[in-house]
């Protein structure tokens, strides 16, 4: 018998060799024909599988698909593959019994144009299906731990400085896409000053060191912006060739949240110390200016030198009064005060002080701002240092804007000079005792301020550009 369907071909020359087949290649072959009621008969059914149900050809034979519990668990899923396979199609299809999943192919024999009959032929796949449902759960995984981390991943090879892969994150952390990411080398997320870090890595790859490597930098984004990064890295083997396989962190926020920390320890031993030193100072400080003034009155002399010794132990008086600012919190009652009220009376006190530096106080107050929880005399202390500060910023005179308007939940109060700017180096050590870009200043009076603000639940940040001028933010809750 010669026959042939799709460009195949079926020569069956033995049928008393189709059941040793059945045996060795298949877990279930078997012969279909249709009657003249359109029912779907088997003729053969040999096999593993016909075995152990006891549904073998002497079982079988004459009787419909349908009535087959094994072979036909689902009619309405599964005949419509035995129609199309008797209309001339070769039908590939899979199925389950119990827990056993199959493989099945419906090959038509046709004589003269006509489908006489169909042979079947199942193997079972059970394995393979459970093999691909591991790789599956692996994928999953993987795209859980590599596409969807929270942290950006990378994969470059050793000896070129362009990336093979990067996930989602890592795009997202530079405001780049992924396509464009693999296109760019590490060196082009790195501020320039710092590349060298990038070359150092780079070839200590290439002489074969593969222990891991962390370390930070500064990086740049698509958008210009500055971010601090967090780069763990090691050599390893991707596709039959060294490699290495990273992990970046944008740290940005946490270096601040750890330079706050670093702040707010050194204000708790500056207040410890402040307490101590103000205390021992003041009883002999008392008693020199006294003897001062009575040396004053009674010489006729030397006069200057008097006034001179006054003014320095006064000035010595005024850090120890700073001091005391630092010192454990006292009991203070918050009461919710109107903030513009509050600044108009700052603005005021600072105007004469403004006119001696030709400088101009601007205001821009919104409308219906709510009241805020605090103490007002502390903010007024803040507000007043803020604001001369700013003043003092423009020795040849200017504008100084003074904001207030809410963020949200949050009252901004912004003070805003048009002085020469402070540079990026020195803007991390503003706050800290005894740092001060003044020509006379302590550097105390920022301190205090930081304090106050913190005690009160809000913020100090300050942004500034060398040559156009310095705003420094303050932020509070408003509840």
């Amino acid at each position: 018998m010669h026959t042939h369907t799709d460009n195949s071909v079926w020569t069956v020359s033995h049928t008393d060799e189709i059941p040793r087949t059945g045996e060795n290649v298949h877990n279930h072959i078997f012969k279909i024909v249709r009657d003249q009621h359109g029912d779907f008969i088997i003729t053969l059914s040999e096999g593993k599988l016909p075995k152990e149900f006891g549904l073998t050809t002497e079982h079988l034979t004459g009787k419909k698909l349908t009535d087959i519990s094994f072979a036909c668990k689902d009619d309405e899923a599964l005949l419509p593959h035995y129609e199309m396979a008797f209309k001339g199609q070769v039908v590939h299809f899979e199925t389950r019994i119990q827990t056993r999943t199959f493989f099945t192919t419906l090959s038509p024999v046709i004589e003269d144009g006509t489908v006489r009959e169909v042979v079947g032929s199942s193997t079972e796949i059970t394995e393979r299906k459970q093999v691909e449902q591991q790789l599956q759960e692996a994928e999953e995984l993987y795209r859980c731990l590599v596409e969807d981390t929270l942290v950006g991943v990378y994969i470059a090879y050793v000896e070129h400085p362009g990336f093979v892969y990067v996930n989602p994150r890592l795009a997202e952390i530079f405001g780049y896409s992924q396509d464009e990411l693999v296109k760019m080398t590490a060196s082009d997320l790195v501020v320039p000053e710092e590349r060298e870090i990038i070359r150092r890595n780079q070839e200590w790859r290439e002489n074969g060191d593969r222990s891991s490597i962390r370390y930070q930098f500064r990086g740049l984004r698509k958008n210009q912006r500055l971010i601090e990064v967090e780069v763990l890295q090691k050599t390893s083997t991707y596709k039959g060739k060294p490699a290495v396989i990273g992990i970046l962190q944008d740290v940005t926020e946490r270096n601040r949240a750890d330079e706050m920390i670093r702040k707010s320890e050194m204000l708790s031993i500056v207040g410890q110390m402040a307490a101590g030193v103000a205390h021992e100072i003041r009883n002999p400080l008392t008693s020199l200016k006294g003897f001062v003034q009575l040396l004053q009155a009674q010489a006729s002399s030397h006069q200057d030198y008097f006034r001179i010794m006054l003014a320095e132990l006064n000035r010595i008086e005024f850090i120890i009064s700073e001091f005391l600012v630092l010192a454990k919190p006292q009991v203070i009652i918050h009461r919710e005060r109107e903030i513009r009220p509050l600044l108009e009376h700052v603005v005021m006190v600072a105007d004469t002080h403004a006119i001696m530096y030709n400088v101009q106080i601007v205001t821009h107050y919104e409308k219906n701002l709510p009241r805020i929880p605090c103490e007002e005399n502390q903010l007024k202390q803040v507000f007043l240092n803020l604001l001369k500060n700013a003043i003092e910023a423009m020795p040849r005179g200017g504008e100084v804007v003074v904001t207030a308007k809410m963020e949200g939940e949050v009252m901004l109060v912004a003070f805003t000079d048009q002085g020469c700017g402070i540079p990026e180096e020195r803007l991390g050590k503003l706050g800290e005792p005894f740092f001060t870009t003044k020509e006379n200043g302590t550097g105390l009076g920022l301190m205090v301020s930081y304090k106050i603000i913190s005690t009160h639940g809000g913020t100090i940040n300050v942004n500034s550009k060398v040559g156009e001028g310095t705003t420094f933010e303050v932020r509070m809750p408003v509840r």
